[in-house]
């Protein structure tokens, strides 16, 4: 029996390399990247327009004749697969064997100087060979040993630049690739692209590592430096963070935003800040220790960083900014913003020191992987705002994320064009999202503290204050004079001096303000009513569409038993069942629509025994299976309120607890709300006995207050509740000057617990 080998076509074997380095740019980075891996320090590009050539050297370690023949000149196979750790310590980059083709890509030819520690070596190929051969092993270059050394490999260079950097940096080992019959059109916009390609293909910090030069016919050492961006991060906020492969994650803030000068003591104590504030103004880092569990708390206790050890460092900077906020809240200022966005805007991964694309692509929708302007849409509140949750946006952050090739989890798809979106890549997004939280409460939690202190002190609420007591000084001096019939002398006494308004007609516009400010307060707690409607209905929509579905059925059957069967017994049953169905439907609009009918929409003195017992009663209409136990401790408890508002709180948190009973198997269902008063305020203790807060929220119950975060979540762990609810309730809190108090939370491994106070008017 013969024994026969397989063979390839060799215009296919040149197709499979074609398909995996498609385009120039991706060509010229995989060229630079095995630069990287051969332990070079510079890697110089030189285009010559005149010959239409390019030149890629580098003064790593270079090749022998050995490695030439059995990996170089064996498509697929690479040194790199078993020993990827590079003498000087990297972990190397490529190990498919087929970066090579990255020439085939650029050029019709290819001549390749190479000197190791074992000689020196060209080797030359011309690629239009595997178009006329029939089979790769037809294919051959050729190899020999050459009586040149690299400079005279160079002589026919027209910059003298280029000569003398790598005479300078090329010593005893090195390899330069001259590429002839350039396939593309090396025009300006081609040469910018790939420049600003090569800019952020290695991370700023590694410059002092690894340097790379774009040089044409005319450029210095000095412009072809393609990292030279000294100072280029002037930055208000920077995250460092490292996590291990055990878990354990340690995160780094640096506040670099806020310059208070010489007025600096003043300012820490007027906007009441901590000794450890004082020392992060100063410079000093914020430093949090935690595990990966912890940063994804969503995900459970047990989960486990299969992700490996990665890193990352991101910065934030303002896009805009106003003369009074730069004034408010202190900002240090910079004046090259614009040109570092440009050049290093977006989030970028980085695998083992390169690049991996598109992440951060500038004008592409990779630009904002991680959906940062998504999520800044469904919270848009200002960083001063005292209840919102503030969210960076996508062109507003700079960063960089680091993995290796031993992140095994995190693969690179074939074609180098991104990460395969494995289960830890899905975990990555959510671990950088939280990172990027962590900073957000900081920034957030200071601009809070800067504008407390501002309105405290600014001369507007002094004004008004002083406008107001001049306004009771004049009606009380007109009553006076009209009381004496002497209406002249009173207003010559209030218009002798001319250069002061009429404190009452000042009074008078600022009475229409308060007015024009209440109507748009009243409109907010309207839409924040009508938010709470949209919520239950979304919450129970299919349990509203299966009663309807159900009574819809039980109509038709009776009309068919009274008109096809003339059986009336029959008929009045399913009449009886439908008119059940009907109730409860109505339960389900008294719960969602009753809350939003027009004597429930004005501020009025209100029995809150009567309106808290009603609205529980029509959710317990709803609600069979689930005991709702409710306790007055006086008889009468009057409030001065909007009876919609009560009504949200409640039916907030009473949807809450429905959804937590659904997720536990528990048979004790049960819902107590205790409702006490005393002189000043209302106290509402309520509690559940369902599965309680979530990790994410148990050791900080008040993150479950802001907006866009919930507890909610399918059987794949995706959110799907609003993150609205509680945050409706402590907006409508706030409303009555009152307070939400979670830290029973910290306390219980289950159920919820609230105590709400509202200030009575």
């Amino acid at each position: 029996m013969a024994k026969i080998s397989f063979n390839v076509d060799a215009y296919t074997a040149r197709l499979i390399g074609r398909e995996n380095v498609s385009k120039l740019n991706g060509a010229i980075i995989e060229l630079v990247k095995n630069t990287y891996d051969a332990d070079a320090t510079i890697c110089v590009l030189y285009y010559e327009k005149t010959t239409n050539s390019l030149y890629i050297a580098d003064n790593g370690c270079g090749m022998t004749k050995d490695v030439i023949i059995k990996h170089w000149m064996t498509i697929g196979r690479s040194t790199k697969k078993k020993q990827f750790i590079s003498k000087s310590g990297r972990v190397q980059t490529g190990a498919k064997g087929i970066g090579r083709f990255a020439l085939d890509r650029i050029s019709d030819t290819c001549e390749m100087f190479t000197a190791s520690t074992e000689g020196k070596l060209i080797w030359k190929v011309d690629w239009e060979d595997f178009s006329k051969s029939d089979n790769i092993t037809d294919v051959t270059a050729d190899l020999y040993e050459p009586t040149i050394s690299i400079d005279e490999f160079l002589d026919d260079v027209i910059n003298c630049e280029v000569k003398k950097i790598i005479s300078n940096n090329f010593k005893n080992t090195g390899t330069i690739f001259k590429l002839t019959s350039l396939r593309d059109s090396w025009n300006d916009n081609v040469i910018k692209k790939i420049k600003d390609d090569l800019i952020t293909l290695i991370p700023y910090e590694m410059k002092s590592e690894f340097q790379v030069y774009f040089f044409d016919e005319q450029n210095t050492s000095e412009d072809a430096d393609i990292l030279d961006v000294e100072n280029a991060f002037s930055y208000d906020y920077k995250v460092e963070f490292n996590v291990l492969i055990d878990g354990k994650t340690y995160i780094k803030i640096h506040r670099n935003e806020f310059d208070f000068g010489d007025r600096f003591d003043e300012i820490i104590t007027q906007a009441e800040f901590t000794s450890e504030d004082e020392r992060y103004f100063k410079g000093e880092y914020i430093c949090i220790e935690t595990n990966f569990a912890h940063m994804l708390p969503k995900r459970g206790e047990q989960l486990k960083n299969t992700i490996g050890e990665f890193s990352g460092v991101l910065y934030f900077e303002k896009v805009t900014y106003s003369k009074t906020d730069a004034e408010k809240y202190f900002y240090e200022l910079s004046n090259n913003r614009n040109n570092e966005r440009d050049i290093f805007g977006g989030i970028k991964i980085y695998r083992d020191s390169f690049r991996v694309r598109p992440y951060g692509e500038p004008k592409t929708s990779d630009y904002d992987w991680l959906l940062l302007a998504g999520r800044k849409n469904k919270s848009p509140a200002a960083p001063s705002h005292q209840t919102g949750a503030w969210r960076v946006n996508a062109d507003q952050i700079i960063g960089s994320i680091f993995i290796s090739r031993m992140n095994i989890t995190l693969p690179d798809q074939s074609n180098r064009e991104g990460i395969v979106e494995t289960k830890e890549f899905v975990l990555l997004k959510e671990f950088l999202i939280n990172v990027i939280q962590e900073f957000e409460k900081d920034r957030q939690y200071v601009f809070r503290k800067l504008d407390a202190r501002y309105d405290k002190i600014t001369e507007a609420s002094r004004i008004q204050a002083e406008i107001n007591k001049k306004a009771e000084e004049a009606k009380a001096a007109r009553e006076k004079y009209d009381f004496l019939g002497d209406s002249s002398e009173c207003n010559q006494k209030l218009g002798s001096d001319k250069s002061y308004i009429d404190p009452e007609k000042a009074k008078t516009a600022l009475d229409h303000k308060d007015t024009v400010i209440k109507n748009l307060e009243d409109e907010n707690r309207l839409l924040r009513t009508l938010a709470t409607t949209g919520i239950v209905t979304n919450t129970y929509v299919h349990e509203i569409k299966d009663i309807t579905h159900k009574l819809s059925r039980k109509i038709v059957m009776a009309k068919e038993a009274l008109e096809l069967d003339g059986n009336l017994e029959d008929g009045l049953k399913y009449l009886n069942e439908a008119n059940v169905m009907r109730e409860s439907l109505n339960s389900w609009f008294k719960v969602t629509i009753g809350s939003v009918t027009r004597d429930k929409r004005t501020m009025k003195k209100t029995d809150l025994n009567f309106l808290i017992s009603q609205t529980v009663k029509s959710w317990k209409e709803t609600l069979k299976n689930i005991s709702i136990d409710l306790e007055f401790q006086e008889p009468e408890i009057q409030l001065k309120c909007f009876p919609y508002d009560i009504e949200s709180i409640f039916s907030n948190l009473i949807a809450n607890s429905v959804s937590s009973f659904e997720s536990c198997f528990s048979d004790n269902k049960s819902i107590k709300i205790v409702v006490s008063a005393s002189d000043k305020e209302i106290i509402i203790k309520y509690s559940d006995s369902g599965q309680g807060l979530s990790l994410a929220y148990k050791n900080n119950p008040k993150k479950i207050l802001e907006p866009m975060e919930s507890d909610r979540r399918n059987e794949m762990g995706e959110t799907i509740g609003t993150g609205m609810g509680m945050w409706i309730i402590n907006r409508t809190v706030a409303d009555y000057n009152g307070s939400i108090d979670l830290s029973d939370n910290t306390k219980h491994t289950s159920g919820f617990y609230a105590t709400i106070k509202l200030i009575k008017k």
